[in-house]
Formats: structure tokens, sequence, C-alpha cells
């Protein structure tokens, strides 16, 4: 549910790359020891994303496309089924920010650019 929201609303309109990296970078913080150690910890952690708000996500419409298909990307995501180009990485913007991180940057997919 986390990630699929996640997904659904940094990713909904990038292609199933783009998505399945944002996927990806959200289960890979889960992982690291660094982040809150859950999904839905990494999603709601207070200024990582922005679409949460008082550490709640808008409402999705889960009778829309984009809802079913951030689901089974997350599906996807979460059964290891797919090698993204950002495989290894914890941070991402969209292409049209430059926050000037010192991070080494992994790839850029679609809107998204990645680092780890």
């Amino acid at each position: 549910e986390c990630l699929a929201g996640a997904v659904y609303f940094e990713a909904r309109s990038e292609s199933l790359d783009g998505q399945l990296a944002v996927a990806d970078v959200i289960l890979n913080r889960a992982d690291s020891g660094r982040f809150a150690s859950t999904v839905c910890g990494v999603v709601h952690q207070p200024g990582q994303f922005s679409f949460v708000r008082g550490g709640r996500m808008p409402a999705i419409n889960r009778n829309s496309q984009d809802w079913r298909e951030a689901v089974a990307i997350a599906r996807i995501a979460e059964k290891d089924r797919w090698e993204s180009a950002a495989s290894d990485a914890l941070f991402f913007h969209a292409t049209h920010v430059s926050p000037r991180w010192k991070l080494r940057r992994i790839a850029t997919v679609g809107n998204h650019v990645f680092y780890r």
C-alpha cells in the first residue's frame, strides 16, 4: 500500500523503468539501516517525499488505471523481478531540480535522477 502510493504520487506518469526505479529507492532505503526499516516508515519519514503532508498521503483514486499500475509495479519491485538502472540508489530528485548533492550519480531514468 505505501510503496504503491509512493509510486503513484512520485512517478505515475513515468515509464515502467522510471516507476520501478522510484520503487527501488524506497525498498533500498528500508534495507539500508540509514532510514526507517519499513516501507511505510520510509515513505512517511518527515521531509523525504513532498506528497506526504502531516504524515499522511493525499487521497488516491483507487479506481484509476494509474493506481492499478502502481500496485502492480509495487508487487514487481517487492519481489525483485526487475533489474532497474537505479537498483543501488538511495536518493532521487526530479530532473527539473538541481539540489547540488555531493552524492554519486547512478542514473537518469525518465524524469528523475538517482544517486547513492
